[in-house]
């Protein structure tokens, strides 16, 4: 949205630029420096050379005094005569965080308590012609969380960082994440950190402009009705009559059209479609246009842990990356923020869904008259500024606060308790519920995630896969095979996931690389560079965890590169086990969203996106299990054979042909069998099924795979099926070549390469396929498309390596 629309009735002064950032060290000695404004006390300090990376090695630690401290934002402005003569005159700030004291030439015009909401100071008679100062004092949030905290008479713990300093993130409105989390580090960050701008007008502003779109049977007319609220409280209203309305279509179901009208002398562009929620029966399917459509995607945490990198150029990147993943749908995580304008922009632009939480987390939350009326005061503020986004599918009203009411925290909550903290999550849902049904009654509010429905507090969403959205954490949290996604037969799973490391390119941003093994030694799975590394991990024994489950499936790691290449390949066999185990289940379960998409520093996590946009095997493996159209083997459930389905998300019937090879490790061919494969629209068919003796006896089948694929698919897809782990089955040493021309990479090998890895290490960039099976005599030709204009293809020649499987894992 243009900022001349959005200041539409107004003379707007930007106070966007250089500030002055004051304050104290830690010792109490005076600090200042520049400070660019949007942004964070943070980025100005280390811009500044007062701190050092916060992101490098365990400097997080050395920075928390930071969040502790008083910080004073200033910058002196000129205003024109001409500009006081208007009848009001505002002082805007949007995401300011959080506690702040505003004064205009030494005049208090108001202070504020809440990132989530917008704020407007009366400053006309504050002002004078000229020279003017205006003085932003922000207030330490940790210190006043903990101060509220000890008047509340009772705990409101939070969960999800065992590495967190400030533990009262209930009590204060700002992004929850910011007191650290089990994948981000602790950085009680503060600041101005959206616009700030003087308004003037007559009378005349408009605050904000919504529509409602109602559509006939057949979606061949729409009714557009704008409304448009005044500063003065006054609504006005227009209808805009659209034949043939152009549809808005969620990524992979049709074109991103928009629709472009003027109204109260405003342009305005919105897409134009009908989005409706199918919970019958315990389900959680999404209709757009009158179309079932499952949802594919990840979960979105804050691109960056500070304000001033959190730029339209990052997130960007993110969430196109997303979209060439064949990923429709986003979820907002509720322990984040409500997203700058450029994200909902883009994720109309890219046919991306965003399921949006609302800013509560795996937390119990005071539910005191003053609390509930300021949660809605800012549901309702943030719903008018969004609600005309086509993106915008579903607003929700948590994550995983009802579970934690219920059953969390018992060190600190009695039994006895427990009810009190119930009830208060139920009336902070009610509240925000009203709060939806008032700013955007168009849509559907749910009240948590994982949630099994309507009004349901006294339900474990969290393993019941039997109606409602789903949290399906059992293969990381309690270290549990990958096959045990198969065992869950969810409506809507909107959360699981499995960590991985960073790669090495990434590691080396934030800690030292190991010293070299020694001659002819491999490294042991336990070696690290050292603390930094281990400090970059937030989940308490998520290291360990990779490990283990590295253990259960590979021979061990040949060197501290090796360990890194393996953590990568089995997230995205995690991952993928469940996805192309529940997208089979098509009706019954109707969306999966991974979690996560993105990282806010460089760490350990749950990401398939690095920091920095690096994608991971996760990311390239998501574009293939993603796919519209794609063939998926997995064992019955009595584990006697072996399905094969045909997965079309797409509108049309996909008419192919299956072709599954069984192939030994040494590239030999086995067997081979072609059926047809016929796919109705929007369908997951069940092409044939084999018993597990047709690929050999029990001691032949881990010496062999099963290579898929079909043909004719819109494009052509493959996938394969393991007998076995990895490290029970006799895979080869094999020689991969590569051909470079240009961007262009002609891969080949003597024997089957598994999750062969191509890396142009320093450039950025995507490769048009990674992370695949490469079988001898099928050559094939991947493209780097690079993100830096300045890439050249001698530079890349010189960057590209290859690896697979066999040269990081062996004896």
């Amino acid at each position: 949205m243009d900022k001349t629309e959005i200041f539409s009735g107004a003379e707007a002064l930007d106070l966007a630029g250089a500030w002055r950032l004051s304050g104290t060290a830690e010792d109490g000695t005076p600090l200042e420096c520049e400070a660019a404004v949007p942004g964070d006390v943070h980025s100005a300090l280390f811009a500044a050379g007062l701190v050092d990376d916060p992101f490098w090695g365990r400097n997080e630690e050395r920075v928390q005094w930071i969040g502790r401290h008083e910080w004073t934002f200033s910058r002196e402005f000129d205003v024109e005569e001409r500009f006081l003569a208007h009848a009001c005159v505002v002082l805007r700030l949007e995401d300011c965080d959080t506690f702040a004291e505003v004064s205009v030439n030494g005049v208090r015009v108001g202070e504020t308590h809440n990132r989530f909401r917008r704020w407007d100071f009366d400053v006309r008679r504050a002002l004078r012609p000229g020279r003017n100062s205006v003085r932003i004092v922000f207030g330490s949030a940790w210190l006043k969380g903990d101060a509220l905290a000890a008047a509340a008479g009772r705990p409101y713990p939070m969960s999800n960082s065992d590495t967190a300093w400030f533990n009262n993130g209930a009590f204060i409105r700002k992004p929850a994440c910011h007191r650290g989390w089990d994948w981000g580090l602790a950085q009680m960050t503060t600041g101005p950190c959206g616009r700030v701008a003087l308004l003037g007008s007559d009378g005349n502003r408009i605050d904000c402009v919504y529509s409602v779109q109602e559509f006939n049977e057949t979606l061949s007319h729409c009714t557009l009705r704008v409304f448009a609220e005044f500063e003065d409280g006054r609504k006005e209203e227009k209808d805009i009559e659209i034949d043939d309305p152009p549809l808005w279509w969620p990524a992979g179901q049709g074109p991103q059209r928009f629709f472009e009208f003027e109204a109260f002398g405003l342009r305005r562009r919105i897409g134009l479609r009908k989005i409706e929620i199918d919970t019958a029966d315990g389900a959680v399917c999404f209709k757009v246009n009158g179309r079932p459509v499952f949802m594919k995607g990840a979960n979105w945490i804050p691109c960056d842990a500070f304000e001033s990198r959190q730029t339209p150029e990052r997130y960007r990147d993110l969430l196109e990356s997303a979209a060439a993943a064949n990923m429709n749908m986003i979820r907002l995580w509720g322990g984040g923020q409500f997203e700058k304008d450029v994200f909902y922009d883009l994720c109309d632009e890219l046919g991306l869904l965003v399921w949006h939480d609302l800013m509560f987390s795996c937390a119990v939350y005071p539910a005191d008259g003053a609390f509930l009326s300021e949660i809605r005061a800012e549901t309702v503020c943030q719903l008018k500024r969004l609600r005309d986004h086509a993106c915008i599918a579903l607003w929700c009203g948590d994550n995983e606060c009802i579970g934690a009411a219920r059953g969390w925290f018992p060190e600190i909550i009695s039994e006895a308790e427990r009810p009190k903290y119930v009830d208060e999550c139920r009336r902070r849902i009610e509240t925000l519920g009203e709060a939806v049904a008032e700013a955007d009654p168009t849509r559907r509010f749910w009240p948590s995630s994982p949630c099994a429905g309507e009004a349901d507090f006294g339900h474990d969403a969290w393993h019941d896969d039997s109606r409602g959205d789903m949290h399906c954490w059992d293969v990381w949290a309690e270290n549990a095979p990958f096959s045990r996604y198969r065992d869950y037969e969810p409506r809507f799973c909107s959360e699981f996931g499995f960590q991985s490391f960073p790669s090495r390119e990434v590691a080396a941003t934030f800690c030292k690389p190991p010293p070299a093994p020694a001659l002819g030694l491999s490294c042991a799975p336990a070696e690290t560079p050292g603390p930094d590394f281990e400090w970059h991990q937030k989940c308490v024994g998520g290291n360990e965890r990779i490990r283990k489950t590295m253990a259960r499936h590979f021979a061990p790691p040949r060197g501290f590169a090796g360990e890194l290449y393996l953590s990568q390949v089995q997230q995205a066999l995690a991952i993928e086990t469940a996805v192309e185990a529940w997208r089979t289940l098509r009706p019954r379960c109707m969306g999966t969203l991974y979690w996560q998409l993105d990282d806010l520093w460089p760490v350990s996590s749950w990401s398939s996106v690095e920091y920095g946009g690096k994608w991971k095997h996760l990311h390239y493996r998501a574009r293939r299990f993603y796919a519209p159209v794609a063939i998926v083997a997995k064992p019955s459930k009595d584990g006697s054979s072996v399905e094969f389905y045909g997965l079309n998300d797409t509108a049309a019937e996909v008419r192919s042909e299956a072709a599954v090879r069984l192939v030994g490790f040494d590239g030999s061919a086995v067997s081979s069998e072609t059926f047809p494969a016929v796919l109705p629209p929007g369908s997951a068919t069940l092409l044939a099924s084999r018993p597990l003796a047709a690929y050999g006896t029990a001691a032949e089948r881990p010496e062999r795979f099963l290579s898929m694929s079909l043909a004719g698919a819109p494009p052509p897809t493959r996938g394969d099926f393991f007998f076995a782990p990895f490290k029970d089955s006799p895979v080869q040493e094999a020689r991969v070549s590569v051909e470079v021309s240009g961007f262009d990479v002609a891969v080949s090998a003597d024997r089957p390469a598994f999750f062969v890895w191509l890396d142009a290490p320093g450039l950025r960039g995507e490769f048009s396929d990674n992370s695949f099976t490469l079988l001898p005599g099928e050559p094939r030709t991947v493209r780097f498309v690079p993100k830096d204009p300045s890439a050249t293809p001698e530079a890349f020649a010189r960057a590209l390596s290859a690896t697979h499987l066999r040269e990081n894992a062996g004896l």
